[in-house]
């Protein structure tokens, strides 16, 4: 442990970030090849014009794309910004996340999660999919939280009993009677558990509801499992419907802003993944303040 914060070690925070950035030129890979099923592995890297195969040179984070312009220094064939913007944006991610949450479990949790989100934003914009492989990697990170939530803290602190989250008009289903007594005992579940229930559970719902009003599919099936591979990371209290909520308002501001610039009919298909990527990493940053400020525009306890 550091006997001070991160921030008193501004060369320590270079070399995180430039790792970040180092992880993020792999993202640009991963957001290319996963959706053509291709290794991301191997072969190496190319110019996708000449079909040189990239040098050490031309592989440096972000400083590769501006010594040589955003182009190939082979064949001048220009570059998309999306891979400088990339590595930027995970190298700060990486740094934010160790900011944050120190060194800890929850900031390599959150690097993950957030990779992951990231390379969903980009292939879901481009190819309108969201790869299984993806939603397995966050949900995963939301048990392992959950086994080092309820190894510090027990089982009754760690986990959510039912009743919490399904009390109101429909009732908590009770779990077990006691057969002598006839008491009513409920279950606590560890909030992954709960989270992906409700999350994915949710967003069928929205997904058909949706469907049946607009008369054709408005969320796939990738949407849902990431829904609840995100339930898994925030649980199913406040904090997922609040997720679920500045999805929502993402998706209807930007769909509302790009039918209205006729860059996307009314008719034609609007990818929601990037939405709730961009939701998801505002929430793992951010959960309790945008939570208590969702709360306090609705005047919720």
């Amino acid at each position: 442990m550091l006997p001070g914060p991160i921030t008193d070690y501004p060369v320590l925070m270079v070399l995180i970030f430039a790792i970040g950035a180092t992880v993020g030129s792999f993202l640009n890979v991963c957001i290319f090849r996963l959706p053509e099923a291709e290794s991301i592995v191997a072969p190496p890297s190319r110019c996708g014009s000449c079909g040189r195969r990239l040098r050490f040179l031309d592989l440096i984070p972000i400083l590769s794309a501006l010594i040589f312009r955003f182009r190939c220094r082979y064949c001048g064939h220009a570059y998309s910004w999306q891979y400088p913007f990339v590595e930027a944006l995970t190298g700060t991610l990486f740094l934010a996340s160790v900011i944050v949450f120190g060194p800890s479990l929850e900031a390599a949790v959150t690097i993950v999660v957030s990779c992951s989100l990231i390379v969903i934003f980009f292939i879901d914009l481009r190819y309108l999919i969201i790869p299984d492989g993806l939603n397995a990697i966050i949900l995963v990170c939301g048990l392992v939280l959950d086994v080092h939530l309820l190894a510090t803290h027990g089982w009754r602190q760690g986990a959510v009993r039912f009743q919490e989250v399904f009390s109101g008009p429909l009732g908590a289903p009770p779990v077990s009677v006691d057969a002598l007594t006839g008491a009513i005992h409920w279950v606590y579940l560890p909030r992954s558990v709960v989270g992906i229930l409700v999350g994915a559970g949710l967003f069928l719902l929205i997904s058909w509801a949706a469907g049946k009003i607009f008369q054709r599919e408005a969320m796939g099936g990738g949407d849902v499992k990431l829904a609840g591979a995100m339930g898994a990371v925030l649980g199913g209290g406040y904090l997922f419907f609040t997720y679920a909520l500045i999805s929502i308002v993402l998706g209807a501001v930007v769909g509302v802003l790009l039918i209205a610039l006729r860059i996307r009919s009314r008719r034609g298909q609007i990818p929601f993944g990037p939405m709730m990527a961009v939701a998801g990493i505002l929430m793992l940053f951010w959960k309790d303040p945008i939570a208590s400020f969702v709360a306090r525009l609705y005047h919720l306890p």
